[in-house]
C-alpha cells in the first residue's frame, strides 16, 4: 500500500508540475503577444506622425514655391472675411498622357493675352483661376491676363489685381459672355488670344502646346483637353477624351474619337467638328479676320457652333491639342446669372436663329424653324454684316461642312434627303 501511495503521490506531483509549466508557457506567450501588439501599435502611431510631419513640410514647401498670392482680405456682402486657404494654388494631378511630358517646344513662341469674362463668380474661384495661370505659365509667354467684369455684383478688384499683368475692364452695362469676350479681345496686346472662363484651373505645361500649334499654323484654333472639376467638392478629374458635335436640336454634345484619332492619341492633333466654346486659343490676326463673334447674339448660347462652322467653312480649323490640359468647373443644372430681357429660352432661340439663317443654307428649317416655330416670331436683328462676312471670306456651304468635317450629321433624320449633288 505504501508503494502504491508513493506512486500515486509521485503521479499527482508530476501532473501538478505539468500544469505549472503549461501555465508558465501560456503566460510567456501572452506577454510576448502583448509586447508585439503594443510595439506594432506604437510603430503605426510613429508612422502616422512621420507621415503627417512629411505632409506638413511638403505643404509648406509647395506654398512657398508655387503660391504667389499672399493672405488676401476682401469685403463681401458687408462682412470682411479671410480666405487664406481657398486662394492657394492647390496641387492637382498632372493629367497629360505619355509621352506629352517629354515633348519640347520652341522658346520663342508668340505671347498670349488671356481673356476671362466673369459675372457673379465666387472670389476664391476666380482667384484660383488667375493664380493657376500665373503659376503654370512661363512669364515670357504671358503678355497679360484681361479680366472682363460683366457687371459683377461684388467688388473684387482686390482679388483680381494681384499681379501687374492682370488688367480689369469693367463693363458699363451687362453685355453677356459673347460681347464681353469681344471687349476683352479688342483690348488685348498679345499675338495670340486665349479665352478661358472664371472657373478654370490650368495644368502643368498647358500653354506651350497651344502656342506651338498656332505658331506652326496660324489658321489653327487650338483647343486644350478639358478636364472636369466637380461643382460639388471641386475634385479634379481627367475624363475620357472626346470630340465635340451637335444634333438637330443644336445642343452641344461629346462624340467618340474616330478610330484613326484614337490610334494616334496623344501624338497627333484631333479634328474637332464643334467646340464647346469656353476654352480655346486663336491668333489675334485670325480672330479679327474671321469676324470675332456675332455681336448681336445675346449672353451665351450658339456662339460656339457659329464660330466652329464659320472657321471650318472659311479656311480655318479646330484642333484638340492633347498635351494641353485645363480644368473646368461644370455646373450641373444651375446658372449664377440672369438671361436679360429675353429670358433663357428666347435668348437661345434668337442666337440659334441668327446662326442657321447665315450658315445653314437649305438645312435651316430642319435644324430650327420647323422644330421650334417660335424662333420665327423673335426679332433676330439685321444679318447683313454676317452674310457679307461669309461672302467676303468665300466660305464653303454647310453641306460641305457635313460631308468633309462632320459626316456623322448625315445619320440625323432628314439630313441626307436635303443633300444635293455638285456642292
Amino acid at each position: 500500500r505504501r508503494v502504491r501511495g508513493l506512486l500515486a503521490y509521485s503521479h499527482m506531483k508530476k501532473s501538478n508540475n505539468n500544469v505549472t509549466v503549461a501555465l508558465l508557457i501560456f503566460l510567456q506567450i501572452g506577454l510576448i503577444m502583448f509586447v508585439f501588439l503594443y510595439s506594432r501599435s506604437t510603430l503605426e502611431h510613429l508612422k502616422t506622425q512621420v507621415k503627417d510631419l512629411t505632409s506638413s513640410i511638403s505643404e509648406i514647401k509647395n506654398t512657398e514655391d508655387e503660391t504667389r498670392i499672399p493672405l488676401v482680405r476682401v469685403a463681401e456682402e458687408g462682412n470682411e472675411k479671410t480666405y487664406q486657404e481657398s486662394f492657394k494654388v492647390r496641387e492637382i494631378p498632372d493629367t497629360r498622357s505619355p509621352p506629352c511630358p517629354d515633348f519640347t517646344y520652341d522658346y520663342d513662341l508668340p505671347k498670349a493675352s488671356i481673356i476671362i469674362p466673369f459675372h457673379n463668380e465666387s472670389d476664391w474661384i476666380i482667384s484660383r483661376t488667375i493664380n493657376s495661370i500665373l503659376n503654370k505659365t512661363p512669364p515670357h509667354l504671358l503678355e497679360e491676363i484681361i479680366i472682363v467684369d460683366d457687371l459683377d455684383p461684388k467688388n473684387l478688384d482686390l482679388v483680381l489685381k494681384i499681379d501687374p499683368k492682370v488688367k480689369v475692364i469693367h463693363n458699363a452695362k451687362r453685355e453677356g459672355l459673347i460681347r464681353s469676350k469681344i471687349i476683352g479681345a479688342d483690348a488685348a496686346q498679345g499675338s495670340v488670344l486665349i479665352f478661358l472662363e472664371g472657373h478654370c484651373e490650368c495644368n502643368k505645361g498647358w500653354i506651350e502646346p497651344l502656342l506651338q500649334a498656332i505658331k506652326d499654323d496660324p489658321t489653327v484654333i487650338a483647343i486644350p483637353e478639358v478636364d472636369v472639376i466637380l461643382d460639388s467638392d471641386y475634385e479634379y478629374q481627367k475624363p475620357g477624351v472626346a470630340r465635340g458635335g451637335f444634333g438637330l436640336d443644336l445642343v452641344y454634345k461629346w462624340i467618340d474619337l474616330t478610330p484613326e484619332d484614337a490610334a494616334n492619341y496623344p501624338n497627333k492633333y484631333i479634328r474637332m467638328p464643334c467646340m464647346s466654346g469656353g476654352l480655346f486659343a486663336i491668333a489675334t490676326k485670325s480672330w479679327n479676320v474671321l469676324g470675332k463673334y456675332d455681336e448681336q447674339m445675346e449672353i451665351w448660347g450658339g456662339e460656339n457652333l457659329e464660330l466652329s462652322i464659320r472657321a471650318w467653312t472659311c479656311g480655318y480649323k479646330l484642333l484638340i491639342v492633347p498635351c494641353s490640359h485645363v480644368g473646368h468647373v461644370f455646373r450641373v443644372g444651375w446658372f449664377p446669372y440672369t438671361w436679360g430681357d429675353l429670358g433663357h429660352w428666347d435668348t437661345i432661340l434668337k442666337n440659334n436663329a441668327r446662326l442657321v439663317s447665315v450658315w445653314f443654307d437649305q438645312f435651316q428649317d430642319l435644324f430650327l424653324f420647323s422644330r421650334y416655330p417660335r424662333a420665327k416670331e423673335i426679332d433676330i436683328g439685321d444679318l447683313t454684316e454676317r452674310k457679307n462676312l461669309r461672302k467676303r471670306l468665300q466660305c464653303k456651304s454647310f453641306q460641305w461642312y457635313i460631308e468633309n468635317i462632320y459626316p456623322e450629321l448625315k445619320k440625323e433624320e432628314g439630313v441626307a434627303e436635303l443633300m444635293v449633288s455638285d456642292v
